[in-house]
Parts: C-alpha cells; sequence; structure tokens
C-alpha cells in the first residue's frame, strides 16, 4: 500500500500493509472495514485491549483536570499510580522513577548500578533484549540491532541464557550489574529451566551484584502472574517495567531496592514528561483492571496454548508458553504463515526466522480463543497444503 508514512518516517519497521484506524477490545478495524484479531497489540502494549472503559474514563477526567505537571512539583495522579503500583510491586523494591519508555527504565537501572556499585561491568545473555537506545542496545544481544553503532557501553559480558552452571563459572569481581528477562520475549518466548533465575539471584546476592529484573514484555499480569520473576520465587534489586503499564499512554518504571535508590543525588536524573498526570492516571486505572483479570489470563492462555498444540501439521515444531505469552515454532519460515493469518482475519508477532507469537489482551474470551484457534488452524493447513499436495 502507498502512505505518506513510507515517503516520511525513516524505514525502520517491518510493515504489515494494514492501515488500522479503529479498535475495540480484542478487535481492530482496516480503512477498508475489515476486523481483524488483534494478538499483536502493540507489540504487548494493550494488555486491557483496545478503548479499555476504565483506562479511558480515567484519562479524560485527568485531561479535564490537569495534563502537565513536572515532577518538581508534586501531584495527585502520581500519588494515586504509586499507590496502586507498591500494592503489587515485589517487597524488595521501595523506590521508582516513572518515565516514557522500556528502554529509558533500563537505561536508569543500568546508570544506577554503575553508581552504586563504582564498576562498569554488566553481565546480559543470548538471546537478550532490552531495547535500542545506546545503554539498553549495550545489553541487547542481537548483532542486527548493535551493527554500525559502536562504541556501545562497555564491558558486556553475555553469557548463555539459561544455563546455570556457565553463570557460577562467571568472574563477578568487576560487574556492576546482571540484568536479566525472566521469560525471554523477543528470543522467541524462551523460558529458562528452574535452576536457573534462582542461581543468578543466590549468587548475585552473595557477591553483591544488582539483580536487574526486566519485565518490560513479561511483567504486568502477562504469564498470569504479576511478574514472571515469581513464577521462580526470587526478588530483584532492580525492575524495569513499559510496554503496558500505562496502559497504551507512554510510560516507563524503574523500581528500585531503597539503598540503591540513595546514591542518585538531586538533578542526577530527570524526564520532562516521566510521570505526567495523564500516564499516571492511566497506568493506576490499568493496575486496577490487571488485578481483576489474572485468572483470566490463566484460563484463556491455557486454552489458547492447548488448543495450538492439538493442530495437526507437519509444519508445528513446537508450541510454548506461559499465561498469554505464547510462542509457536514453525519448521518453516514464519513469513507465509504469518500473512495467511492476517489475511484471515488475526495480527500475530514473529521471532527470529521460524516463531510466530501470540499476545492478546487480558480481557479476551473464550469465544475469541476459539476464533483464534480457527484461524491459526485454517491459516497453517492453507500454507501447508500449498506446499504439500
Amino acid at each position: 500500500m502507498s502512505s505518506i508514512e513510507d515517503q516520511r518516517m525513516l524505514s525502520t519497521y517491518q510493515r504489515y500493509g494494514v492501515k488500522v484506524v479503529k479498535g475495540e477490545g480484542a478487535y481492530v478495524w482496516d480503512d477498508r472495514g475489515k476486523r481483524y484479531l488483534d494478538f499483536m497489540q502493540g507489540f504487548g502494549v494493550g494488555i486491557l485491549g483496545h478503548k479499555n472503559r476504565s483506562v479511558h474514563r480515567a484519562i479524560i477526567e485527568q485531561l479535564e483536570a490537569l495534563d502537565i505537571c513536572h515532577g518538581s512539583l508534586y501531584n495527585d495522579a502520581r500519588e494515586r499510580f504509586l499507590e496502586e503500583f507498591f500494592r503489587v510491586a515485589p517487597r524488595s523494591l521501595s523506590r521508582v522513577f516513572m518515565s516514557n519508555s522500556g528502554a529509558e527504565a533500563v537505561e536508569l537501572a543500568l546508570k544506577l548500578a554503575r553508581k552504586y556499585t563504582g564498576k562498569k561491568g554488566f553481565i546480559s545473555f543470548t538471546g537478550a533484549y532490552h531495547g535500542k537506545t545506546y545503554g539498553a542496545l549495550s545489553v541487547t544481544y542481537s548483532e542486527k540491532y548493535r551493527e554500525g553503532f559502536g562504541p556501545l557501553l562497555e564491558p558486556v559480558m553475555f553469557l548463555k541464557y539459561g544455563d546455570a552452571e556457565a553463570f557460577k563459572s562467571a568472574d563477578l569481581s568487576e560487574v556492576a550489574g546482571v540484568i536479566v528477562e525472566p521469560i525471554q520475549g523477543e528470543a522467541g518466548i524462551v523460558i529458562p529451566p528452574d535452576d536457573f533465575l534462582p542461581t543468578l539471584r543466590d549468587i548475585t546476592e552473595k557477591k553483591g551484584v544488582p539483580l536487574i529484573v526486566d519485565e518490560i514484555q513479561a511483567g504486568m499480569g502477562r504469564t498470569g502472574k504479576w511478574w514472571a520473576h515469581q513464577h521462580w520465587n526470587i526478588e530483584p534489586d532492580i525492575m524495569t517495567v513499559g510496554k503496558g503499564v500505562g496502559g497504551g499512554i507512554p510510560m516507563g518504571v524503574t523500581a528500585v531496592r531503597e539503598d540503591i535508590a540513595s546514591v542518585l543525588k538531586v538533578g542526577e536524573h530527570s524526564s520532562t514528561m516521566g510521570g505526567n498526570p495523564l500516564a499516571s492516571a492511566a497506568g493506576a486505572a490499568t493496575i486496577r483492571e490487571v488485578n481483576r483479570l489474572l485468572d483470566n489470563v490463566n484460563r484463556r492462555g491455557e486454552e489458547l496454548m492447548s488448543g495450538i498444540k492439538k493442530i495437526n501439521s507437519r509444519l508445528v515444531k513446537e508450541v510454548r508458553g506461559k499465561g498469554l505469552m505464547i510462542a509457536l515454532d514453525l519448521r518453516i519460515r514464519f513469513k507465509d504463515v504469518l500473512f495467511k493469518q492476517l489475511e484471515n482475519g488475526l495480527i500475530s508477532l514473529y521471532s527470529g526466522l521460524t516463531t510466530l507469537r501470540y499476545l492478546p489482551p487480558y480481557i479476551i474470551t473464550e469465544a475469541e480463543v476459539n476464533e483464534a484457534l480457527s484461524i491459526i488452524e485454517k491459516s497453517i493447513m492453507e500454507i501447508e497444503n500449498s506446499r504439500f499436495v
């Protein structure tokens, strides 16, 4: 399709060729009136779907009261967000900084780790994705994102994700922080062995190295618990939050242990729009909504994952995930199935060369899960028949 976006925007996105003009709940509509089930949701931002009534009401009420308020002034909307956030935050964390995105949350996490320890190095992991700003990019693994942008933050050591024994052998003497996704999202929804995160927590605690847990995609209830790291009964020293925390309004949160937070002095880090009233109001409403939807995340996630596993096709290699964070690995490249799903009315994500990802909103119903399963199966079988018949 032809769009002014192609003429005027930087060519940095893989385009699907659909112009979305309206959304409601789990669905979006294009400019021709075609309806799609949206299992992309802004790459995981739309955790409550489109036009969530509670979030929209909170935004409208706040817009009528006050839309701009810098962090140098106190604000009632920000206070309400903090009250809601610390009802669900890990007990180990007592302070937050509010920004505008997950990548910004990671940038502060890295700064805090360096200042707290006085050391420079970081440990990240193969497959890691933490964002594309300079610090976040430095601890992101894929060379396709890093190439041509050096020198990046150094030194960074990438260890094998999920390998507890490799971490036990690592030298942490010059390490300022260890940053890890409890479940890797962009790598294709990779779930680590059960000993991995507890090993990281045990060793970093003994060595006095901050453990930074990146909950930007896996957190905020996506896996059926508030935070994905809770599946392994650990607590972080620093936690980064983004994507869905603002209910669709740009927002990032860096949550920090008290003694680590204390190293920052006035003026050493700030954000012009971080913690603004609109994002704060949307974030508080989002937390309240997620609280009542966690059971639905678990039920619908189990239905979706078990349904995909039942698809009898030679193209299906593996299905994995937790809650409503689900990956389908194919024996072929994902592109044909991705666009066949799109043609049949389902928007999904992808990863690597062969993986499809599904990040439905938490409000999804059993009927919508069944609709999605029908489209997924139909699309796979159409591609299989075109290749093997």
